[in-house]
């Protein structure tokens, strides 16, 4: 016989926003490391283009522009996740913590990845 307990015995999560503010860590964690993985591509899509044996390979550069678009998406979701976290969590809880410390990642990791995908952008404008 299977029991399923009455609905006010039910207790939901107490801890509001702290799903988003955990995503708002790792999108921030892993931002930068999409962004630097990008400049050796970018570096090799140029080197691509001076060589005169490998001429017309677009596989670098496809490379480079996917992980800088991997970049700022993941800066996005960071910033709207840790938003989602500290407005849904009604006072101080584990939720609104988490969504903080995310922002405060991506407060310090945001001027570094925007100069690495200009960088990788940039790269591209002379060929």
């Amino acid at each position: 016989m299977n029991y399923q307990p009455p609905v006010e015995y039910q207790h939901r999560s107490r801890t509001p926003g702290l799903g988003a503010g955990i995503t708002s860590i790792v999108s921030a964690v892993l931002s930068p490391v999409a962004a630097v993985v990008s400049i050796p591509l970018g570096v090799a899509a140029v080197a691509s283009q001076i060589s005169r044996y490998n001429q017309g390979n677009d596989a670098w550069w496809i490379g480079a522009l996917a992980f800088a678009a991997l970049a700022v998406l993941l800066s996005i979701v960071a910033i709207v996740c840790g938003l989602v976290a500290v407005f849904r969590a009604g006072r101080m809880n584990a939720g609104r913590v988490t969504g903080i410390i995310g922002l405060a990642i991506m407060a310090v990791n945001v001027f570094g990845v925007a100069f690495m995908v200009l960088l990788v952008l940039g790269s591209g404008q002379g060929s």
